[in-house]
């Protein structure tokens, strides 16, 4: 360790790259620690999004730093200690939302659905790339978001498979689809009260029953609006909450799923709150979980 006043004489004929890579990495530590201990502010909901990212800056700077000062000091310390919590916080988030088991380990007697959500914006509206990743996953009922004008080109290659669907009317556009192969009672769009006009703001989530060979299972297709604003992100928290209390208030006594483009990471706090008050859990579809905004599926 080095003492204060060496620290500072070094600062002096300090390198532009040492320079900017103590920046970085405190930097990003402070946004780090910013977005898990102060959740629900424009700045930590839109960097909860870049976690994964940021972390790996954060430690690529930080051993940037100490290999070209070639010494190591309390600041170093100090980014290494926030580094850890960081990562720590993350892992810990995914842990407390997420199931301990897979879902094909529940019991055999149990309903068994296997579902699909897909934004179609992310997908570029590419019919054969849509097409190919459904005959290969082959899901029982699948939930689209950005669907706008979409829906005959869907009906057209889905149909005769996915008997049953929420559509909207005829010459009309929405956000929300869904196709199953299960029969679907009680089924429609449930808008969402009191949220700011905007393009970029979905105002409705679908609920339907789902009859999976006998078994009612309660479904929910959401869409709520990703925080890149001040606006969008009072919608997203308007939407998650009306969507937990009309949950709650259903007093259903059946499985419930749900499922769509959320626009919100796992660790998020925003879904750590939702999930929690559900008492619900996740599922993840790879050993790293994916953030909803910026990766696209693929077949």
């Amino acid at each position: 360790m080095v003492s204060l006043k060496a620290f500072f004489e070094r600062e002096r004929n300090a390198s532009s790259l040492l320079r900017l890579s103590r920046v970085a990495s405190f930097t990003i530590t402070a946004l780090l620690l910013l977005t898990f201990l102060t959740p629900g502010n424009l700045l930590s909901e839109a960097s909860a999004f870049f976690i994964p990212q940021l972390l790996a800056a954060g430690f690529a700077g930080l051993l940037l730093w100490i290999t070209s000062e070639r010494a190591f000091h309390w600041a170093q310390l100090l980014c290494f200690i926030g580094l850890s919590i960081s990562s720590y916080w993350m892992v810990a988030s995914i842990q407390q939302v997420t199931q301990s088991i897979p879902i094909s380990g529940t019991p055999t007697d149990a309903p068994q659905l296997k579902v699909m959500s897909l934004n179609l914006l992310h997908m570029r509206f590419e019919e054969k790339s849509i097409q190919q990743l459904i005959e290969k996953r082959q899901p029982d009922l699948i939930s689209f978001q950005e669907t706008a004008s979409a829906t005959p080109r869907l009906k057209s290659f889905l149909v005769e498979h996915y008997q049953y669907s929420v559509l909207p009317p005829e010459n009309q556009t929405t956000d929300i689809t869904l196709f199953s192969k299960y029969p679907l009672a009680n089924a429609g769009l449930i808008f969402v009260p009191d949220l700011k006009e905007g393009p970029h703001i979905p105002k409705e989530f679908l609920s339907a029953e789902v009859d999976v060979n006998g078994s009612p299972i309660q479904l929910y297709a959401v869409h709520p609006a990703s925080p890149r604003g001040p606006n969008r992100l009072e919608g997203r928290s308007k939407y998650f909450d009306f969507l937990s209390k009309h949950i709650k208030a259903q007093k259903t006594q059946v499985p419930i799923v749900i499922l769509g483009d959320w626009n919100t990471p796992i660790w998020s706090k925003t879904f750590q709150d939702l999930l929690s008050d559900l008492q619900l859990k996740t599922t993840l579809t790879s050993f790293i979980p994916q953030t909803t905004r910026y990766f696209q599926i693929h077949p």
